[in-house]
């Protein structure tokens, strides 16, 4: 369940150690993340959940479904369509900020859960920010991988910024504010 706008998250008061230092934010608590990445190198494992680059990703994909958990990273400037065809293969995709001026991981997000009903993980790593988690959230991301201080910091106050109003579109058919110029909105399908 996604954090409603201008709700506070509560992290889970009986955390254990593991929790603690755990990275993977998804509403409402930290967890361990059982994913690993493999670099451009790596030798493909038997089993286990892994994360590979996108021109990786597609090579394995095309020679045949892998033996094991298939999540990819989608880079910014990387076209997401390419794996349309084979998101039925894919169990989660982290959708990469470079900085968090760079909004490109935004339209790939909505490009995978409104044009292609991806039901798997969409989880934000890189250089996002604290304020932008609403907004990512309404784009269809659904995890976040923290590494920045200040954003975990935010998330164990139970800080979650209050946005209550949208000019913009996304598929989940929400009420905008005052849209005066409805002949903008236009739909990625």
């Amino acid at each position: 369940m996604r954090p409603a706008c201008g709700q506070r998250v509560e992290i889970m008061s009986n955390q254990t150690e593991n929790q603690a230092e755990a990275t993977l934010y998804k509403p409402h608590a930290f967890h361990v993340d059982e994913w690993q990445t493999l670099d451009a190198e790596a030798e493909l494992p038997a089993a286990g959940a892994y994360f590979l680059g996108l021109d990786r990703a597609l090579e394995l994909l095309e020679a045949g479904k892998p033996a094991f958990r298939l999540g990819v990273i989608v880079d910014a400037g990387e076209d997401v369509t390419r794996i349309g065809d084979h998101l039925d293969k894919i169990e989660a995709v982290a959708v990469n900020f470079p900085a968090f001026a760079d909004g490109r991981a935004f339209s790939s997000s909505r490009l995978l859960r409104e044009r292609y009903d991806y039901k798997g993980e969409v989880r934000a790593t890189g250089a996002y920010i604290l304020d932008q988690m609403p907004m990512l959230v309404r784009c269809g991301v659904d995890a976040f991988d923290v590494q920045d201080p200040n954003v975990r910091a935010g998330l164990e106050r139970g800080e979650w910024p209050d946005v209550t109003n949208y000019y913009q579109p996304t598929g989940n058919d929400e009420q905008l504010v005052n849209n005066p110029r409805p002949w903008l909105r236009r739909s990625f399908g």
